[in-house]
């Protein structure tokens, strides 16, 4: 009678099991052995990383689970997804199955209802979309910027290598003598303004008498100006203009032959004149220097 007991007792045991195992391997698809649900079906160029188990909603409210996905019979790489929802619900033929993916990477199914009176029935296959949401706007707009910037690190690794096979030790040693030598007349140069400053310092009184003078040699300046200014040169063009003409009129006089000038000009007389004269004079001083004797002075 014991062993009896005890086998019933094990074969409740393994019928409850069975019965767990069943309930929970169709739960974790997202089936409910409780309640009757309605399935469906929607075929996708990429399931975008969906699972099952994954929801199913309507407006953001869960109406349902991701049974099961399989590749299609065809072989061409789309993906066939179950998904099962209340039995309570009425779904027009016409909707949409949009698949969606949310910034935290899970991936759901949002049935979008269509505007169709006659209803899906149970096991149709919806019309599916895939919504190109905020995740994939940023991978599509990060991914650009990322090969971007890899082809900008290749870069400026390449100028990196360039400038390192460019900079070889000679040059850098010559770059490091030039700093040297700039830093040394950098130096230089201080000690020259310093010597001028000291120069300027010393010389303070010279310079000061210096910029006196031109500025007494500027005023002096300024009053011959206010001289030259106060100067008649109407009157003066007047006088220098008479003055000539008086001076036109004598020389015009002498070429005439007019006066004690003009016939000194004009009159050769007189020249032949002096210059027999002159020849007589000469004659006798000749006779006087050869022959001395002859010449006789009486005094009265």
């Amino acid at each position: 009678m014991k062993d009896r007991t005890k086998s019933i007792l094990i074969a409740i045991s393994f019928i409850v099991a069975m019965a767990l195992f069943v309930w929970g391997f169709n739960f974790l698809k997202g089936k409910s052995l409780l309640n009757n649900q309605f399935e469906f079906y929607a075929v996708y160029d990429n399931s975008k990383g969906l699972l099952p188990g994954d929801l199913v909603t309507i407006n953001g409210m869960q109406v349902g689970t991701v049974s099961s996905l399989n590749f299609h019979p065809k072989q061409d790489g789309s993906i066939i997804v179950e998904f099962t929802t209340n039995n309570d619900l009425n779904i027009p033929e016409n909707s949409i199955a949009k698949l969606s993916s949310s910034l935290m990477g899970s991936v759901s199914i949002n049935l979008v209802l269509g505007n169709s009176e006659k209803m899906a029935q149970n096991g149709d296959t919806l019309m599916a979309t895939i919504d190109n949401g905020a995740m994939d706007m940023v991978t599509e707009t990060i991914l650009p910027l990322k090969n971007n910037l890899e082809t900008l690190l290749l870069s400026l690794n390449d100028l990196t290598s360039n400038l390192n096979d460019l900079l070889n030790q000679e040059l850098k040693n010559n770059i490091n003598s030039s700093v040297s030598s700039l830093a040394s007349s950098m130096n230089n140069i201080e000690t020259i303004s310093s010597d001028l400053q000291q120069l300027v310092d010393s010389e303070d009184g010279k310079l000061t008498t210096v910029v006196n003078n031109l500025e007494t040699i500027t005023d002096n300046f300024g009053t011959v100006s206010d001289s030259l200014k106060n100067i008649d040169y109407n009157h003066l063009v007047l006088s220098l203009e008479n003055c000539l003409t008086e001076f036109n009129t004598l020389i015009k006089g002498i070429n005439n032959g007019e006066g004690t000038a003009g016939l000194l000009v004009k009159d050769d007389s007189l020249y032949y004149n002096v210059n027999e004269s002159i020849t007589t004079l000469n004659y006798i001083l000749e006779e006087i220097k050869a022959n001395p004797k002859k010449i006789k002075l009486s005094v009265f």
